[in-house]
């Protein structure tokens, strides 16, 4: 094992802190289909193509998200196999990633939706399913609820009408479309770890009706994705075919999914895995897991949330064993000492089972990965009762004892803390930790 603590801490908090933001996508074409709230934008991955020392032919995202990487990647003809566990975010990204839609397909499709919501159905509800979630719509006995009765009417209406389309790829890209509007209508708001209901009284609280649902999503459609199609077809009667990386996304958990990658085959690393911050991504998109049916029933969703990254602490991960890693060692001891004020009696097990799962992730990629080929890998540290777990010097522990050399240590970002943590750490940095296979 690899005592080393003197790694090469470069500020590049200049560089990095705009385009370590995903805000930057919103208004950048294909990057703009959804509000994507965590993840970088295109300009980090271009940033780091540009330094590279070679030209890689091989990358790989094990944590998609909304499919950055692989989207930008595809743009420069560079293949990305990417993994995504959530299964609404893996069908997001894969339809971000292809570029075989025409825009006389897509006119048809959107003829379709027109047609269907110029003349909605009385009955909505009895013929498509409003989702099991028990506070998904108003209904008696509630005090809150995500959806207005006329609101959901409204989804449904969309939803009806998207059922109409026979070809899977555009009903898959009018979802998307469906998606971004989803928490916009709804009572909530994502508020760091989980969803929040909007104040009524607020100037940002607005009601939508069915009629108005309905007018939001046309106007989506209108404004963001066709003209967006339109540039794809565009640029490709220019430029000819593009290179897609759709059928490089897989879906499924990257412990189980990376054996399906050849031994030696990748020559660069671009990805950012969950923060260990106890957010639950399944949580954060509940909406679009239940409105979209990518779940249907509780039993699903607790399955989902077995088969993510150990980063929260919904699911029981049992006695878990500690890397032999002093920094992490030491933070577990000291945490220990309010094991009985704990908010969450797993909250040890969880930062154990994040960094076995990172152990597993590195072991992993030195078999995968060419050798000299490099690693850009987005972490930031976290804190609990005013101890600081320092998730960059952990992680870069871990991968030297799997093989690989830490060149630097960028910092890219000081994130304010937990109001509970504001006291004791005034900030926690993000990072990018660039090393290659050695």
């Amino acid at each position: 094992m690899n005592e080393s603590s003197d790694y090469k801490y470069s500020d590049y908090t200049q560089t990095y802190n705009s385009i370590m933001k995903f805000n930057k996508n919103k208004v950048i074409p294909i990057h703009q289909w959804y509000p994507f709230v965590e993840g970088y934008s295109r300009e980090f991955i271009q940033s780091i193509i540009e330094e590279l020392p070679y030209k890689p032919t091989h990358c790989l995202d094990p944590f998609s998200g909304s499919g950055t990487t692989a989207v930008e990647l595809q743009y420069l003809g560079i293949i990305c196999t990417s993994f995504e566990v959530n299964p609404f975010m893996h069908n997001l990204s894969v339809t971000k990633m292809r570029t075989d839609y025409t825009l006389k397909s897509f006119q048809k499709s959107y003829n379709i939706i027109k047609s269907s919501l110029e003349q909605p159905l009385d009955n909505i509800d009895s013929i498509v399913p409003i989702p099991e979630y028990k506070s998904i719509v108003e209904k008696k006995g509630l005090k809150k609820w995500i959806f207005n009765k006329d609101t959901m009417n409204g989804i449904l209406d969309i939803k009806y009408a998207i059922s109409k389309i026979r070809d899977k790829k555009y009903r898959n890209l009018f979802n998307i479309a469906l998606a971004s509007i989803l928490l916009e209508v709804s009572n909530v708001y994502r508020n760091g770890k989980c969803l929040s209901y909007k104040h009524r009284t607020k100037n940002n609280y607005k009601e939508y009706n069915r009629t108005a649902v309905h007018d939001l999503y046309i106007s989506r459609i209108n404004n963001v994705f066709l003209p967006d199609i339109k540039n794809i077809e565009k640029y490709k009667a220019i430029n000819g075919k593009i290179k897609s990386n759709y059928k490089y996304c897989i879906l499924g958990d990257f412990r189980e999914k990376i054996q399906e990658i050849e031994d030696d085959s990748i020559d660069l690393v671009i990805t950012s895995p969950p923060y260990l911050n106890s957010r639950d991504y399944t949580d954060t998109y509940m909406i679009e897991l239940w409105m979209l049916d990518y779940i249907s029933s509780y039993d699903e969703l607790k399955k989902l949330r077995k088969n993510t990254f150990r980063s929260h602490v919904q699911v029981k991960w049992g006695n878990l064993e500690t890397l032999d890693i002093e920094e992490l060692k030491d933070c577990i001891n000291k945490l220990s000492k309010f094991k009985d004020i704990f908010w969450n009696k797993d909250l040890l097990e969880m930062i154990k089972g994040y960094f076995l799962d990172m152990d597993f992730l590195f072991f992993n990629l030195s078999k995968k990965m060419k050798k000299d080929s490099l690693i850009y890998f987005n972490v930031a540290n976290s804190a609990y009762y005013g101890i600081e777990i320092k998730v960059d010097k952990i992680v870069a522990k871990i991968a030297e004892n799997n093989g690989f050399k830490i060149h630097e240590i960028r910092e890219a970002r000081k994130i304010k803390p937990s109001s509970q943590q504001k006291e004791y750490i005034p900030y926690l940095l993000e990072v990018v930790i660039v090393m290659s296979k050695m």
